[in-house]
């Protein structure tokens, strides 16, 4: 069975066939449509192994050293080297993907902070008009805006699938969990 290279191509048909397979991704239309496409493309252990270099370079964005993420991922030192030579190119696609992988985890744990805080408090539901919860929602938006972003960001740097390997060395990277 011969193996398909693209280099084996023309570069004209090389780059045609690229630039469909950048259009075809591009067409689709929500996170389902993602979903069905990528379950069909790849294995569960091709979209593991992607997802693991993404998350090299969450902690590489994050100021991990790689004897950490050795620790932290059980991945070996070429697998973040890799990682590392493609974050510092200008057009890493990874760093796109860092940035908003790192601000969908900040508001989710924002989230799960706030129905825990619901939860803790039993907070029953008040019925206040909309005149009467303008200030207090006013509030709650400016001290969230001022609230300290790094301690949120850490957190997201470590709020991942494979979370638990970390548990045990986010006191010695934090100093404080």
């Amino acid at each position: 069975m011969t193996t398909f290279h693209l280099n084996s191509l023309p570069k004209e048909n090389r780059i045609q066939m690229i630039g469909e397979f950048y259009d075809m991704i591009d067409s689709l239309k929500d996170r389902n449509e993602v979903r069905l496409f990528i379950k069909s493309l790849l294995s569960a252990d091709e979209i593991a192994s992607l997802m693991r270099r993404i998350e090299i370079a969450v902690l590489l964005a994050g100021d991990f050293r790689y004897d950490q993420i050795i620790k932290f991922l059980k991945v070996g030192r070429d697998k973040i080297s890799a990682v590392q030579k493609n974050l510092l190119q200008d057009d890493s696609g990874y760093k796109i993907i860092v940035k908003r992988l790192i601000e969908n985890r900040k508001r989710r744990l924002k989230r799960i902070k706030n129905m825990e805080k619901s939860v803790r408090e039993g907070s029953p539901i008040k019925k206040f008009s909309a005149a009467n919860r303008v200030l207090p929602d006013l509030l709650d938006a400016v001290i969230e805006k001022f609230e300290d972003d790094k301690e949120l960001e850490n957190e997201a740097l470590l709020f991942t699938p494979s979370r638990a390997p970390f548990k045990k060395y986010e006191k010695e990277y934090y100093g404080k969990k």
